[in-house]
């Protein structure tokens, strides 16, 4: 498993993309996982066109669990978000709020996603269900500074 280790034990951060085999990334996130309360807290960046310029940035929280099954998916991730700062040119977007459920394989690398986002305008839940989620292995120092600073506040 590709993680940056930061001196405290049970603590991680994972990046990932998540979106359709072979097109551009509906969503990026930085996670920090805390493995012996089962806990995750990061962000996350909806992008609403493919050339990423226009993402909106979400606070996640959840929890996570390890499934007995023989599915290829043992780890089952709930994470809920709420959009960070809404945009004043960005205040009728649909994504206040989203929630993320993921079936990872054992090593945290691969897996699926259901997709889930408050439509505000029509006050229901939109899906994208079976979108696939990779790692990326850009992990760096000061994302996970960034994301402690966030689950502080």
């Amino acid at each position: 498993m590709q993680m940056t280790q930061c001196g405290i034990n049970g603590l991680f951060l994972i990046n990932y993309l998540i979106g359709q085999q072979n097109q551009s990334p509906l969503c990026q996130m930085s996670l920090l996982v805390y493995t012996p309360d089962k806990t995750l807290s990061g962000r996350a960046n909806l992008f609403s066109s493919p050339s990423r310029k226009d993402a909106l940035m979400f606070h996640l929280n959840g929890e996570f669990h390890y499934r007995h099954t023989s599915d290829p998916h043992p780890i089952a991730i709930n994470l809920l978000g709420q959009q960070a700062q809404p945009c004043p040119h960005q205040q009728n977007s649909p994504y206040h709020y989203i929630k993320l459920n993921i079936l990872l394989n054992e090593h945290w690398r691969s897996g699926k996603v259901e997709l889930c986002y408050r439509d505000l305008r029509a006050d229901t839940w939109q899906h994208q269900p079976q979108l696939s989620i990779h790692q990326t292995h850009n992990n760096n120092i000061s994302d996970l500074a960034q994301l402690a600073l966030q689950v502080k506040s």
